[in-house]
């Protein structure tokens, strides 16, 4: 988890006095000098940067941020329309057929260059990415996931073997892996026959995880998780999250290991990438959202 860094510093002969830098800190990290603001608040500084990023003259630095990495944004008006945004939103699809070609990794990196923009618990930035695009060890995730979940089915085949699973796991996990039971049926009928309905035929899987001492890595982790699939279709590519891995891979030492999870970090989320097979023409309707003003 990132620890507190370094504090802004204020270049008075560019500075303007206009205070924009104070209204936005909401730690009051930045109060007001003699020839401009000056970091002497008591709380530490957690380097959100919004101070930097509203200064119009570009007096503010920090010695845990690195200026070359800084862009300049187009005004409001001069941005994406609601309407473009939009039209974004409804062309991410959860993808489940792809074509052979592998993502470079140029690829990859913007869209992690895209996932990272996203908003973080006390701003740790605390996600980490692992690529997976070896196909023996997505064979061998996919044999192991198929071969938890045939285990998990047969459990449900009797009275007495059910019960016992109800005591390991909950009765609510169990409801959930009765109703989920045709999906992990073509899982598992799928790996027996040489298919793949787990990983639908993707070359890159990728997993995201967060040391467990930060209690919102998992939040955030789906905020970069969001950033990435909706950059992903702006570049050709198609994305689908895998949760039927992520509901069981933590808890086998095994899958694990072959996804390369840290023993000291919690699996957030995964999911696959590639070039779809079929470009999808139109968005189709939502069910409406339960909503309530108060």
């Amino acid at each position: 988890m990132m620890k507190p860094e370094g504090r802004p510093v204020v270049d008075p002969d560019l500075c303007r006095q206009c205070g924009k830098c104070m209204a936005v800190c909401s730690l009051d990290v930045l109060e007001p000098g003699e020839r401009c603001p000056v970091a002497t608040g008591a709380a530490p500084c957690f380097r959100c940067g919004h101070c930097m990023a509203v200064c119009p003259t570009g007096a503010i630095t920090h010695p845990g941020m690195n200026p070359e990495h800084f862009r300049e944004l187009l005004p409001a008006a001069e941005g994406v329309t609601s309407e473009l945004l939009f039209d974004l939103l409804r062309k991410r699809r959860s993808i489940r057929s792809y074509t052979d070609e592998q993502v470079g990794e140029d690829e990859i990196m913007r869209l992690i260059e895209a996932a990272v923009q996203a908003p973080s618990g006390l701003n740790a930035q605390s996600w980490c990415f692992t690529i997976i695009q070896d196909p023996e060890r997505m064979a061998r995730i996919r044999r192991r996931i198929a071969a938890i979940y045939s285990f998990l089915l047969n459990m449900l085949e009797s009275r007495m073997s059910k019960f016992m699973l109800r005591l390991q796991v909950g009765t609510e996990a169990v409801s959930v892996l009765e109703e989920a039971r045709p999906l992990l049926e073509g899982i598992v009928a799928a790996q027996k026959s040489g298919g793949d309905r787990l990983l639908w035929g993707a070359p890159t899987l990728v997993v995201v995880h967060s040391p467990d001492e930060d209690p919102t890595g998992l939040e955030s982790a789906h905020y970069a998780v969001a950033n990435f699939m909706l950059m992903a279709p702006t570049m050709g590519l198609g994305t689908c999250l895998i949760g039927v891995l992520t509901a069981v891979a933590e808890h086998d030492p095994r899958v694990r290991e072959f996804i390369g999870l840290p023993e000291d970090h919690t699996l957030d989320a995964a999911l696959v990438v590639g070039y779809p097979t079929e470009e999808y023409l139109r968005s189709v309707d939502k069910r409406a959202a339960e909503i309530e003003f108060i």
